[in-house]
């Protein structure tokens, strides 16, 4: 009589085995869902706002946009404050009309980057190659947005708000140094609209820059010498950097 009772068991746990092999199952995958940590959810913030203006940029051809920038120098102390007109027609076309000081300029034709600021340096224009150090002021976003997520670290993600419009900050950190001539970048995104706000900028000199874009127009049509530049009669042309 007593024979029957293992076979029994072996059925029942024949029976039951796969149920509780779905219920252990199901169990791993809530532990999973409940037990990811929140850092993840911040870094996801980060990179997809990031990835969705990135996006957006890539597919623009032209950019209109008006700017105030400020750039502070801890070596002497001091910070400016400029304004201005940004014009952008890829590939490699960039044009800045600041109207504070009025008459400086910087313009990159594609061939050359013009540097004229009468305001600081009169009676000279710098002509330099397209892919000078100073072409990081006149594209500043393209250095941003351009570049593949492979060389930055991206972090943050955390809400701010901008002159009044909700935006996601997201810190840019360079994997490998010197890849970029910055140390770090700020960049702050419109949460609405897939365009960045403000953009911050910090060099090995700890001068910081910082750029609010307060209009955004894309993809219009520019005027053809819009990214033209002849030297004043009179104005020295310098085709090296002072110290090179």
């Amino acid at each position: 009589m007593s024979r029957p009772v293992p076979a029994l068991m072996r059925t029942a746990r024949r029976c039951l085995s796969p149920r509780l092999t779905r219920v252990r199952a199901q169990g791993l995958v809530l532990l999973a869902v409940f037990a990811a940590p929140a850092v993840v959810h911040a870094q996801s913030a980060a990179e997809t706002a990031y990835d969705r203006v990135a996006k957006a940029w890539a597919a623009h051809r032209s950019l209109e946009a008006q700017f105030d920038q400020r750039i502070s120098n801890p070596l002497i102390g001091r910070t400016a404050s400029s304004h201005g007109t940004f014009l952008q027609q890829k590939p490699g076309r960039v044009s800045i009309t600041f109207t504070d000081p009025v008459g400086d300029r910087i313009v990159g034709d594609g061939k050359s980057l013009w540097v004229y600021l009468p305001s600081s340096a009169p009676g000279q224009v710098m002509k330099l190659p397209a892919n000078a150090d100073g072409a990081i002021v006149a594209d500043l976003l393209g250095q941003l947005l351009d570049a593949p997520k492979r060389t930055f670290a991206i972090s943050g993600g955390d809400a701010a708000t901008v002159d009044g419009r909700s935006t996601r900050r997201v810190q840019l950190l360079p994997r490998v140094d010197g890849s970029v001539p910055f140390l770090k970048a700020t960049l702050w995104l419109d949460d609405k609209e897939p365009r960045p706000i403000r953009v911050q900028v910090t060099d090995g000199q700890g001068v910081e820059r910082t750029i609010t874009l307060t209009t955004w127009s894309p993809d219009i049509e520019l005027p053809a010498n819009a990214f033209v530049f002849t030297p004043p009669k009179g104005v020295k042309v310098i085709t090296k950097l002072p110290g090179a």
